[in-house]
Parts: C-alpha cells; structure tokens; sequence
C-alpha cells in the first residue's frame, strides 16, 4: 500500500498484517512494515500504537522523544521502541527508514533486554544482519511471497537477538565478553565453581568490579548465578537419575544434604523429594 500520510514520500510503501491466534499467543508477529521517506518538517505525535517498532535509519535523522528520554537516531542506527507508550517523531531534515512494527510472546523480554544492553538508538556492528531480517520481512510483503508466520517470527527474532549484542564493535569481547567466559567457567564446573574472586582474576577485574559488571550483564550476582545453576543441574538429576538426595547434593556443590534441601527449598518453594515426586517437567 503506498503511504498516504503527510509528510511522507507517496513512492513510500507498508503493508498491514493480522497474524493468526496461534501467532499471537505463541510467536513473535508482524503487525505492520514498511519503507518510508519523511519529508524535512515531518512530525508525529502518538500517545499508543499496540506495538513494539524495530527499525534501521538509511537516511537522514530524526529526533524520538519517549519514555522521558530525547534521542537522535541517525543513518547508521537502529532505533527499538515501546509504542504502546507515548512517543514523538520529529525531524528538520528528514530521513529513510526501513521498520517493522511486531509484537508477541517474547516481545516485551526482548525489549527489555536490548533497552538495558543497549538503550533505544544505537549503532551496532550487526546493523546488517538486522536490515537483511526487516528487508526479508518487508519482501515477503512486496514481492507477493507466501506470508509464512514460522519464517517472519524467526526473522524478528534473528534481529531482535543481534541487537541484544555490544552497541559497539570496540565493546565486542569487552566487559559482556569477560562475563561470558566467566558463565562458561561457572556451567563447565557445576558443583565445583571457583570462588568468586578466582573467576575475577580469570577475566582481569577486581572482585569488586567483576561483581558490579556481572550483574549489569546477567541480572544477578555472580553467587546468585551459581545457586541458580546449581538448582538447574540439581533439578535434572532428580528428573532424570535415581541416585539419592544425598548423592546429588555432593554433585551440586552442598556439603551436606540438609544444606541442599534448605537451599533448594528457599529457591524452588518446594523439597527436592517433593519436586523428584510431582510432575514431569
């Protein structure tokens, strides 16, 4: 459909979707995409849009004002925003665009992630791989391709995960690389993790730094991290082993099986016998 929209090129194009109920309760969905032109003076006030708008800016720049937060996207960027909140586009220049406007079962996770990694408008070094997904999407459209819901979830999901990465190439293998050694130490050695301020020393930063980073990266504390895939390695033995308590609380790095229980208790809301007992996962 060509844009009838003031302010926008008419030689601009988008296409309206409505994705299926098995879509909208399982998967990542298309709600709308296109590739637009704005005109220099180009504004747009919006309080809601039942979405979340990925998009590449090709061209130009445009001022985002959302969430209390005033941004400039430039050619070069990627911009990822919360639409059902309110938001303002704005731009003296103009600018070009490739976006597609998606919502779904993992949408807001993914959100979430990318803002606290990243921010909402940034430079990537996968800025290509997240066109080559939005051009695929916006093709499927354009050039009468089947309108695969499977294909287009796992092509937002494609960008969406790229754009999970490092903002900057200068950060690839920086502090999120650093504790992505560390969680690979932690899940090699379940049980029989080195002590905190070793796998500081493993990835060059002091206890203290390595600690405040870990959490910036992960959600959590390194020790909180530990529990957890103590707990995930403890719950898999008890589903998929006969050995005993006891056993698998010396495999999940417990002294003692009452240590383990009181743990796994405190962490899982329930005994180790009692989740070994109930139902399958």
């Amino acid at each position: 459909m060509r844009s009838l929209e003031n302010g926008v090129s008419p030689s601009s194009v988008y296409y309206n979707f409505s994705p299926s109920l098995l879509a909208r309760e399982h998967l990542l969905y298309v709600v709308c995409a296109g590739d637009f032109t704005y005109a220099p003076g180009y504004e747009l006030n919006r309080t809601s849009f039942d979405s979340y708008l990925m998009e590449v800016i090709l061209e130009g720049q445009v001022q985002i004002t959302t969430e209390g937060e005033h941004l400039t996207a430039r050619a070069g960027q990627a911009v990822l925003l919360d639409c059902n909140r309110p938001h303002r586009y704005a731009s003296d220049t103009g600018w070009h665009a490739l976006w597609v406007h998606f919502d779904g079962a993992a949408a807001k996770g993914y959100y979430s992630l990318v803002k606290r990694l990243n921010g909402l408008v940034f430079a990537t070094h996968r800025l290509q791989e997240v066109h080559g997904a939005l051009q695929s999407i916006f093709d499927m459209f354009h050039l009468g391709q089947p309108l695969s819901e499977p294909r287009m979830a796992l092509l937002l999901t494609q960008a969406l995960t790229a754009l999970t990465e490092s903002a900057e190439p200068a950060l690839i293998g920086g502090r999120a690389g650093l504790i992505d050694r560390a969680v690979a130490c932690i899940n090699r050695h379940v049980g029989d993790e080195p002590p905190v301020a070793e796998l500081a020393r493993m990835v060059g930063l002091s206890e203290y730094h390595f600690i405040r980073v870990f959490r910036q990266v992960m959600g959590v504390t390194p020790r909180q991290y530990i529990i957890m895939s103590r707990m995930n390695h403890a719950r898999y033995l008890l589903k998929t082993t006969t050995l005993s308590v006891g056993e698998i609380s010396g495999m999940a790095g417990y002294a003692s099986e009452s240590m383990f229980t009181a743990a796994f208790r405190r962490t899982q809301g329930m005994t180790p016998t009692r989740y070994r007992t109930g139902s399958q996962p």
